[in-house]
């Protein structure tokens, strides 16, 4: 009898056992998935320093794991909203970028003043945009552009009737909104068939400027036709020396282009970047 009852307390006792491996295999199966989740956050690209406005390319993301992410966090996707605020304390390279170290905990709120994202000396300026000049409804906020201008010459001579010329008035300048909208991390939509779709159409840009160029792109408005061209964001060198464009140079121009072109497919391509055709 007593066999018995201690055979049935073992089999008991393994059946009990048993559970327990099981329930403890699970709770850490599910531990793993859930630490293996990852989000990307936003950290300094480079140091920042306290009332610097923070600007796109100061920021860049890291992945960490989805449940070491607070609420103070500023996750990458939602960088937008921050773009133009100044920090109220130092951050150095590589540390992530928390809410609370901006002197203004509401960033991206309606109402917000739009010269306070302004840093002393610059202007903001808004362009009118098409389809066509404005990249095809591929500029954002945060974005970084050449302004270029077409003019037609005024007549002095039978050789400059009707010519017309193509500088760059402005460049790698950066996007502050299109249309009314800064954030970055919240696209246009509008409704239609089938639901909300994106909508890349916009009218306006407004640019971060220097006050001389705001007053060259004033005229420029007036006197011609403004043409967006999108930069790489991470391109902010504008040392390129782009001449002006008109009918009698445009063979030379072209050829010179060519040879622009060549030596650009030749270099390594920058990380994101696919490689040229």
């Amino acid at each position: 009898m007593r066999t018995k009852l201690a055979l049935l307390a073992a089999v008991v006792l393994g059946f009990l056992a048993a559970i327990g491996v099981r329930h403890y295999v699970e709770q850490k199966r599910q531990e793993l998935e859930g630490g293996a989740r990852r989000v990307a956050i936003a950290v300094a690209r480079e140091t920042i320093n306290r009332g610097d406005i923070l600007r796109e390319h100061m920021v860049k993301p890291e992945d960490v794991e989805e449940r070491a992410v607070g609420q103070m966090h500023i996750l990458y996707h939602q960088r937008g909203r921050w773009l133009g605020q100044p920090l109220g304390q130092k951050v150095n390279a590589g540390q992530p970028l928390f809410t609370h170290y901006f002197l203004s905990s509401t960033a991206g709120a309606a109402g917000a003043s739009a010269a306070s994202k302004l840093e002393p000396g610059w202007r903001a300026i808004t362009v009118a945009a098409d389809q066509i000049s404005g990249v095809a409804g591929l500029i954002a906020p945060g974005s970084r552009v050449d302004i270029l201008g077409t003019f037609r010459l005024q007549s002095r001579g039978q050789e400059t009737a009707g010519s017309v010329v193509t500088k760059v008035i402005a460049r790698n300048v950066e996007v502050l909104a299109v249309d009314n909208r800064t954030d970055a991390s919240s696209p246009l939509r509008t409704g239609g068939p089938g639901g909300p779709q994106l909508d890349r159409g916009y009218s306006s840009v407004t640019v971060h400027v220097t006050a001389l160029e705001a007053s060259l792109l004033t005229f420029a408005q007036a006197a011609g036709k403004l043409t967006f061209a999108l930069r790489r964001t991470d391109d902010v060198q504008a040392k390129e020396t782009i001449p002006p464009i008109g009918l009698t140079e445009l063979d030379d121009i072209i050829a010179t282009a060519a040879r622009q072109r060549e030596q650009l497919t030749q270099q390594p391509p920058k990380p994101g970047m696919a490689t040229p055709p």
